[in-house]
């Protein structure tokens, strides 16, 4: 679904876990989290989501840049796949690296397909990415550093869109959980807080679940956050 001139949304909407995915096109084709391969219902995620943006006219094998807003497997299993067949550009926070070591460990000891590498050809920092080759440009995306959920959660402000891909830090009336490794509800509500500064968004976009459109309506769901599980 076409949200922006250069935005798309990609929602999950199978009977088991699976995230939702973003699309930008712009100097570069950029993914935001890609995805189970498979889940636990055995459903084919990454080929629904092949056919999703087939429709709008794209190709995951032509993707420039995969960012991952953090290392759960519903969010980043199916990187390897797509790197393999685009030889695409793959970037996630540092902090979350053993969240991949415990996927690829796991994949390790199994006997039927193995996974290949989910190692990141770069890490994420909080800061200006400028993806391409003219820095400054309309392609700007800040990322912003929002642990809580797991330890490298980020967060994409794409200023050009006045959008913010959220992953699972917050969601439309609600939060990631905390209770996974690495996870600290504390620090959540610190990076809840730093996201509600932010000015100018006008479409909260999380990893599941709707999105949220409007900038009145994006400040009153962190209003709504705030007051229900940090007051």
């Amino acid at each position: 679904m076409q949200l922006t001139e250069k935005l798309y949304w990609y929602p999950w909407q199978g009977r088991a876990n699976n995230c939702n995915s973003y699309l930008y096109k712009g100097e570069q084709l950029i993914l935001f989290d890609p995805g189970h391969i498979n889940n636990e219902f055995n459903e084919n995620c990454l080929e629904t989501l092949k056919s999703q943006v087939a429709k709008d006219g794209f190709s995951l094998n032509d993707l420039d840049l995969i960012l991952c807003t953090h290392a759960h497997p519903d969010h980043i299993e199916a990187v390897g796949v797509i790197r393999e067949q685009s030889g695409a550009s793959f970037g996630i926070h540092r902090d979350d690296e053993f969240i991949i070591e415990a996927i690829s460990k796991h994949f390790a000891g199994q006997d039927t397909a193995k996974l290949p590498s989910l190692e990141p050809d770069f890490y994420l920092e909080e800061g200006d990415l400028a993806p391409g080759s003219n820095p400054g440009t309309a392609d700007e995306i800040k990322v912003i550093h929002t642990p809580g959920h797991s330890p490298g959660c980020v967060c994409f402000y794409l200023p050009s869109e006045k959008a913010l891909i959220s992953g699972d830090t917050v969601f439309e009336s609600s939060i990631g959980r905390a209770d996974l490794p690495g996870g600290d509800m504390q620090i959540l509500g610190q990076s809840v807080e730093k996201l509600s500064r932010l000015e100018d968004v006008e479409m909260l976009l999380p990893g599941h679940m709707g999105y949220v459109s409007g900038a009145a309506a994006v400040k009153s769901n962190f209003d709504q956050i705030k007051r229900f599980f940090f007051a």
